[in-house]
């Protein structure tokens, strides 16, 4: 089993992949005046809804097998084979899957502290700017002060 859940995970990335290529295509003009369809628009959108949670549980999932995989998978025997049925899961299911776990599970657990994560992405992101100026600076700028 030390193969299979590899290939799972690796087959998981690449189909969110193409699924995330198609639908960030727009989709096709029809007679409005090379204008997409209402139709189409609203399919667009809930095909990157459903894009959006398969990538969301994607990450949780990455984040689990990070911190507690190694922990978790010495107390619950068969554990790899139970890995490879999610996965195998998520895979045949796609958003279908990935959505309901995402609004029953995953969503009323962040929605509490949205406002606290909203405030600390947006601190790492002025952190980053700056990094990005101070890095952008030439060094030799820098070292014609101190010589």
């Amino acid at each position: 089993m030390g193969v299979v859940v590899p290939v799972l995970r690796t087959a998981f990335v690449l189909l969110n992949i193409y699924e995330t290529f198609k639908t960030l295509k727009p989709p096709p003009s029809s007679r409005n005046g090379g204008q997409p369809s209402v139709r189409a628009l609203s399919q667009r959108k809930r095909n990157m809804k459903g894009c959006l949670s398969v990538w969301l549980i994607w990450f949780c999932y990455a984040f689990y097998e990070r911190t507690a995989d190694a922990f978790v998978g010495i107390f619950i025997p068969f554990y790899s084979e139970i890995k490879s049925i999610v996965l195998l899961f998520f895979i045949l299911t796609r958003a279908k899957g990935a959505e309901p776990l995402y609004l029953h599970v995953i969503r009323p657990l962040v929605k509490p502290y949205s406002d606290t994560l909203d405030s600390l992405l947006d601190l790492g992101h002025h952190v980053g700017d700056v990094i990005l100026v101070f890095a952008a600076v030439p060094v030799h700028f820098i070292s014609m002060f101190y010589n």
